[in-house]
């Protein structure tokens, strides 16, 4: 096995650290009273994620050995749903930026219906609904949640 090779974990450890990182300068700018749930998130997954590093960095070590049985197995066939789900939601964030929650919401619903072959248009159209009746009635009306 090659021995300048780093398990996938590291490298998937190490970018959820970096977004932690970029989390917590962002709460660092919320009130007080606003930060603490935030800064118990933060704190809460950078632990967890100490123990997908140190797992990770045992794996690496492992996989250096010449018996070992661990593989490196990120290719485009095991990330390409992935991505693509990635993807749709940048693109849900984007149309966010332009219309409100629910046009949004709902073109994101039936992009991901679509895409994970749901045939049935009354089914797509039913859900797509019935979401958008309950986020109205739960936030909006009870909560008076501004979503539009």
């Amino acid at each position: 096995m090659n021995t300048k090779s780093i398990h996938q974990d590291v490298y998937i450890s190490a970018a959820l650290f970096m977004i932690l990182a970029l989390l917590f300068t962002i709460t660092l700018k919320l009130p007080d009273s606003s930060s603490i749930f935030p800064f118990m998130l933060i704190g809460g997954i950078g632990i967890l994620n100490v123990f997908v590093m140190l797992k990770a960095l045992s794996k690496t070590k492992a996989m250096r050995t010449s018996e070992s049985n661990i593989t490196n197995p990120i290719n485009w066939e095991t990330i390409k749903i992935p991505m693509l789900i990635f993807i749709m939601t940048v693109g849900y964030i984007v149309i966010f930026q332009f219309t409100n929650f629910f046009v949004s919401s709902s073109i994101f619903l039936i992009t991901l219906m679509k895409f994970y072959k749901v045939k049935s248009w009354k089914v797509i159209i039913l859900t797509t609904i019935i979401f958008n009746v309950i986020i109205y009635v739960g936030f909006v009306r009870f909560l008076n949640v501004p979503l539009i």
